[in-house]
């Protein structure tokens, strides 16, 4: 899962954040701000049910914890890698330090995404970022154990839970 850490953690470039962002005019009820903060209460173990988990063939309940300034839950699948799924509320896609094999703009449900296979060189490893808004994000980490290069599968794996937790999203 370290793939998925470096990923989840990816957009720290270094730069201090503001607590307080200035306005960028405007307050129409499909904001920025109004889609942050929406997402801002949403929990990353919970955009996906029981019945999700285990379809997928993940073991249920995650495990949820704090991965730099993103929320994020895991689920594994005995002794083949697993998912993660973070929630960052203060940095878009845009934001994010997206490496990889190779990189597509897609869409997952009403959402514009960044699929990114092999995540710095990973091929255990693919990635969907959900851009829920300018400022805020949803990463979904399909990975399979590190001695596997199946990259088809671990896309297979991410691109079905982002297809299950687009529709909860703000």
């Amino acid at each position: 899962m370290t793939v998925g850490l470096v990923a989840l953690s990816a957009g720290c470039t270094g730069t201090s954040g503001n607590a307080n962002p200035t306005p960028s005019g405007g307050s129409t009820p499909t904001s920025n701000a109004d889609q942050g903060s929406g997402l801002k209460d949403a929990k990353p173990c919970d955009l996906l049910s029981e019945s999700e988990v285990t379809g997928l063939g993940l073991k249920y309940p995650g495990k949820a914890k704090q991965v730099g300034t993103a929320n994020s839950c895991d689920w594994a699948v005995s002794g083949n890698g697993g998912l993660q799924v973070g929630i960052r509320t203060d940095s878009g896609v845009k934001d994010l330090n997206l490496d990889g094999d190779k990189i597509t703009q897609t869409k997952v449900g009403k959402y514009a995404a960044t699929k990114v296979e092999a995540q710095d060189g990973a091929k255990n490893n693919c990635t969907f970022a959900i851009a829920v808004s300018e400022s805020s994000s949803v990463l979904v980490i399909g990975n399979l154990t590190s001695t596997s290069e199946d990259t088809a599968a671990a896309c297979e794996r991410s691109s079905k839970a982002a297809d299950l937790i687009a529709p909860k999203l703000p």
